[in-house]
């Protein structure tokens, strides 16, 4: 695997794979060959309050609760969406726009082994939406040059809090959201 913090994503302009290094912040189109064996850290404790009402494993936050996939466990977009089910929520959806910038400062302690992860958000008929009994798609806070057409399921980049459009099949980790 490659060390914690790269990942290897397609350039269609180069026509080739690149390697961005989250940490430094550097590109490449060599992989890397120095660092960790990406193994991960361990998990990180949930506090009392942080837990709220809540149950085991789940953080509250804006009258929701939150789970957030373990460092290793990844998932295309339809398998995070069943493993949502099966914790007893479904994939994230904002309902505010800060839930986002919520969940990227969490993310900052306690680290996911993808740079992404997954929401609930999906394009059809050409629109993108949240899914039904859920607010509006508006008023987006896309990253820069998103959506770029190069997949029809909905990620955060956990660096910045912003979205991406992704191949559904990629693999990333997940955050689950219900109500306590």
């Amino acid at each position: 695997g490659l060390p914690y913090g790269c990942e290897k994503k397609f350039d269609g302009k180069m026509n080739g794979f690149v390697y961005i290094n989250h940490v430094t912040g550097e590109t490449r189109t060599s992989p890397p060959t120095h660092g960790s064996s990406g193994t991960g850290p361990a998990p990180v404790q949930i506090s009392a309050r942080e837990q709220g009402s809540c149950k085991p494993g789940w953080r509250y936050a804006f009258n929701f609760c939150y789970y957030i996939s373990a460092f290793a466990d990844i998932q295309s977009h339809s398998g995070a969406q069943a493993a949502c089910k099966t914790q007893g929520g479904e994939l994230f959806w904002p309902q505010f726009v800060f839930e986002s910038f919520f969940l990227k400062k969490t993310l900052n302690k306690v680290k996911i082994s993808t740079h992404f992860f997954w929401t609930n958000g999906e394009k059809h008929s050409g629109k993108w939406d949240w899914g039904t009994g859920h607010p509006a798609f508006s008023n987006p806070k896309w990253s820069a040059g998103q959506p770029d057409g190069s997949g029809t399921c909905l990620a955060v980049y956990a660096h910045t809090g912003f979205l991406d459009d992704q191949p559904c099949e990629t693999q990333y980790n997940y955050v689950c959201k219900t109500k306590p």
